[in-house]
């Protein structure tokens, strides 16, 4: 155990100092050995005091000091210098601690807690308190306000200390935000997730905030929590991009945000994204209407196979008689088309097993797919598989990945269509691909060289040692000395490194391409898509429960937003 710790607060302790840890007696070390679990000590005596056999065993001799030199004969109070004689019954011991607030239990009351049995609010509270006061009976429980008021004080603090911060960080921030509603007690939250670069090249993100959000979800109201959240943190001028999913608010909340922000030169235009992998979805769910009535005909089959337990046994059966693994089937649902994809897939692979089910049973056969179903099946379990990955690699990438942008689908085509400039940045600063993912190379090499002019005329006002100071670097014209030419066509002229992780490549190149990285830090931030606000939410769903229904949403915001603080290593 630390020699010291701190509070909530902050203030520090010092367990060495507290009275009533003190060199045990000589003999205590026969009750109560360090290297010993707590469960060792409960169970080394039996579990009931009495007045003889667990006399020198009971936890009142914490307390007390056991015919001392000063005091033979007697049992002396630590606390107060009380003296009993050594006749004296535990009980009598503890009736006097209970004066100095310290509630000792008896080994029967400890020992009852560890029964595995359902309590009761009120019953775990006394449970708690039980066992708290055994291990640390000076420790005085605070009450709910307490508690509260400590938490939102903690909030309070990490989140000016994440405030000063932030403003160290040397590039950009990308954001993602979603809306959420708790099942529990329909309190509804904005999550806003920041994501930037740091200084060694490590991608970042943490929940910068959850806004109890009791006002209308339009999409102008969204845009402006989330301004009045920039703008307490101070780095509204830094934020070059906000991903959210496809709901018509959104969409319309980044229209709002991009409104605000395009009269800002050094903001270089704030950009709103779709999430990709949402995109994905309603692509792929708009392009398997195709096969309707081929997968209408398996969930029919999958439901009659999993509703009996008979023929799921047969199928079992004989899926050990051609020596397949039986999984169970799996039926798919209407909102995620990967579930499909799943479905087919499970499907697929015990054919042979199901064919020998059709034979074996009549009911079974009737739903059996026919020859053109199966390849139909086939096709699209073929057709699924990659934009099955591409949605796990989207979610969890750093930026958005332009290769997925030759999609098949007309749904996916018409909202890649609107890819804008960033996008084509953040694929060109990618060192695995620069412009060999495009087409019209031409026009994307000078579509990168204006995005290089705006970065060089902010170097120029911010970091002139790192620029030429000559009027050809600072013109309004954006003319481009031939040193500087010279790091933007070296940087395309190097081969791609399909192996690299771009970040590691930027970091061992950032002093190469002191312009270019400083590009590469803001672009490689940008989300491709809201995973990381709705996983926010995943950890609010264990916060907010049917037993915490009554939690005030400020505490709640607090609760959720130091936890993010404190895991990512943000918070003390």
């Amino acid at each position: 155990m630390a020699d010291s710790d701190r509070t909530l607060s902050g203030e520090e302790v010092d367990f060495n100092q507290l009275e009533y840890i003190t060199e045990p007696e000589k003999g205590w070390e026969d009750t109560i050995n360090p290297d010993e679990s707590v469960s060792q000590v409960l169970n080394k005596n039996s579990e009931v005091d009495s007045e003889a056999s667990t006399l020198s065993g009971s936890s009142v001799w914490l307390f007390f000091d056991k015919n001392p030199d000063s005091a033979p004969g007697y049992n002396v109070c630590k606390e107060c210098s009380a003296k009993y004689k050594l006749s004296s019954s535990v009980t009598t011991l503890r009736k006097h601690l209970e004066k100095h607030r310290f509630k000792v239990p008896t080994k029967k009351q400890v020992v009852e807690t560890k029964k595995k049995e359902p309590f009761k609010e009120d019953e775990q509270k006394k449970h708690d308190e039980e066992f708290i006061n055994f291990f640390c009976p000076r420790y005085v429980i605070p009450d709910r306000h307490k508690a509260k008021d400590l938490i939102i004080e903690s909030f309070n603090n990490q989140r000016s200390q994440i405030k000063s911060e932030l403003h160290k960080i040397p590039g950009r921030f990308s954001l993602t935000a979603d809306i959420w509603t708790s099942s529990v007690n329909q309190d509804v939250f904005l999550g806003l997730t920041i994501h930037y670069i740091d200084s060694n090249w490590r991608l970042c993100n943490f929940l910068l905030d959850i806004i109890p959000f009791t006002i209308s979800h339009t999409g102008i109201n969204i845009s402006q929590e989330i301004t009045r959240v920039l703008e307490e943190f101070g780095i509204s001028n830094k934020i070059i991009a906000l991903t959210t999913d496809n709901e018509s608010a959104m969409l319309v909340c980044g229209r709002e945000m991009a409104s605000a922000f395009e009269d800002d030169f050094l903001t270089l235009t704030f950009s709103h994204y779709r999430c990709a992998a949402h995109v994905l979805n309603l692509g792929v769910k708009k392009g398997l209407k195709s096969a309707d009535d081929s997968i209408a005909k398996a969930r029919k089959l999958i439901n009659t196979i999993k509703k009996s337990t008979r023929i799921s046994n047969s199928l079992q059966t004989f899926c050990g008689l051609k020596k397949i693994k039986y999984l169970k089937l799996i039926l798919d649902t209407e909102i995620r088309w990967n579930s499909t994809f799943y479905m087919l897939k499970r499907l697929k692979e015990l054919e042979p097993a199901l064919t020998l089910l059709a034979a074996d049973n009549e009911l079974v056969k009737s739903l059996y797919p026919s020859d053109e179903d199966w390849s139909t099946f086939k096709n699209n379990i073929l057709l699924l598989e990659p934009l099955e990955k591409a949605t796990v690699y989207l979610s969890a990438s750093s930026y958005p990945t332009i290769e997925m942008a030759t999609s098949i689908f007309e749904k996916i085509d018409e909202y890649w269509a609107i890819m804008d400039k960033y996008s084509i940045t953040s694929a060109i600063l990618d060192p695995r691909n620069k412009l060999s993912i495009f087409a019209d190379e031409l026009e994307l090499r000078q579509h990168i060289q204006n995005i290089y002019k705006i970065y060089k005329e902010r170097s120029s006002s911010f970091r002139p040692l790192l620029v030429s100071s000559s009027p050809a670097s600072t013109s309004k014209n954006f003319s481009i000395t031939e040193s500087e030419k010279s790091e933007l066509d070296r940087y395309l002229a190097l081969p791609n490194e399909e192996e690299i992780e771009p970040l590691l490549w930027w970091h061992a190149h950032a002093n190469e391409f002191p312009i270019i990285s400083d590009m590469a830090r803001d672009f490689l931030s940008i989300q491709a898509t809201s995973v990381a606000s709705e996983q926010a939410f995943s950890v609010a769903g264990n916060t907010i429960t049917k037993t915490r229904n009554r939690l005030h949403p400020e505490t709640a915001r607090a609760c959720l937003c130091v936890k993010s603080w404190i895991t990512n290593n943000l918070a003390n």
